[in-house]
């Protein structure tokens, strides 16, 4: 059976624990937050990176009390087996602060023992056009060198991430529910009454399959700008402002400030774009550009499908 919706998926999960365990339902809520030291630089690759802001949009949890790949293997988006719980709502959460973020629904469930998980990474329905940023990441890299790369990065999952038919005769065999749930095993969570949900995310890991930062192209190249034609983006979504708020006297050259007078100067590696300073390059919004920084699309977008529990953590704190 496939879903057409958040909403019919919250009541298939439901059913599946009220319907097939008989235990004890509970409801519980949930938080998530990003990871301690995401905002410290890190090593990715032959590159120092620093993340100045990062954000990333949940819009449902499922837990299934099976291992993954259960029924998730073939043309279908909800695995066969039974949900422990599920938290069918969104979170919009800053991944550079552990300060918990709460969910927009409580979670609910049954008393049993979840052995998988699913992030579904939307905005609506599964299955259509999603118009929400998923990600959005602005950072600087640093070479061997010592030069300097001012990146932004806007993640949307639509056509721009969905594979070819290899099978014109098949062409459901890949929807674009795939590549909005991420699967994530080696899991052992058991739910019950008073518990409260921590989920946390470090954006780190997304960059543990590499990337060339001196081949991004400029953030006013068109692969910056025509990544995803169902979500129009332009130079400006880049330009991120910081998390902590910038000291009253500085009014200019900070990322989402109007370039400063002298020169039409930014700070740091930043660059002036119609007198907005932001990222000088970004990372494609496409798994199938061509051309400069295409990998780099590709490598960011499969780090955030496959970094498992790398980068994504959960726990469930028990009664209270």
């Amino acid at each position: 059976m496939r879903a057409s919706s958040l909403a019919l998926v919250a009541g298939i999960a439901v059913a599946s624990c009220n319907g097939t365990t008989g235990d004890q339902l509970v409801t519980f809520p949930a938080y998530a937050s990003g990871a301690a030291g995401a905002s410290q630089p890190f090593t990715a690759g032959a590159y120092t990176v620093q993340l100045t802001s990062a954000k990333m949009r949940l819009g449902a949890l499922y837990f299934d009390e099976a291992p993954p790949g259960t029924g998730f293997d073939g043309p279908v988006c909800i695995a066969s087996g039974v949900y422990a719980a599920q938290v069918p709502g969104p979170v919009e959460v800053d991944l550079l602060s552990t300060q918990p973020q709460e969910f927009a629904v409580l979670g609910n469930g049954s008393a049993d023992t979840a052995q998988s998980w699913q992030i579904w990474l939307t905005d609506g329905d599964v299955n259509e056009v999603n118009s929400a940023h998923v990600v959005d990441l602005e950072g600087v890299a640093t070479a061997g060198d010592g030069t300097r790369y001012s990146f932004g990065a806007v993640v949307t999952i639509n056509d721009n991430r969905l594979p070819a038919v290899s099978d014109p005769s098949q062409p459901g065999q890949s929807p674009i529910c795939k590549q909005r749930i991420v699967q994530i095993g080696g899991l052992e969570l058991t739910f019950s009454q008073g518990g409260t949900l921590q989920v946390t995310v470090d954006p780190r890991r997304w960059f543990d399959l590499g990337v060339d930062f001196s081949q991004l192209p400029l953030v006013t190249d068109d692969a910056c700008i025509d990544g995803d034609p169902d979500v129009p983006t332009t130079f400006a979504d880049y330009a991120m402002s910081p998390e902590s708020p910038p000291p009253a006297s500085q009014t200019c050259g900070g990322s989402g400030q109007p370039c400063c007078a002298s020169g039409a100067a930014c700070l740091g590696a930043l660059s002036c774009t119609s007198n907005v300073c932001g990222p000088t390059y970004c990372i494609p919004n496409s798994s199938f550009a061509t051309g400069t920084g295409a990998s780099a699309g590709v490598a960011l977008f499969s780090g955030i499908q496959t970094a498992g529990p790398a980068a994504y953590a959960v726990r469930y704190s028990g009664t209270q």
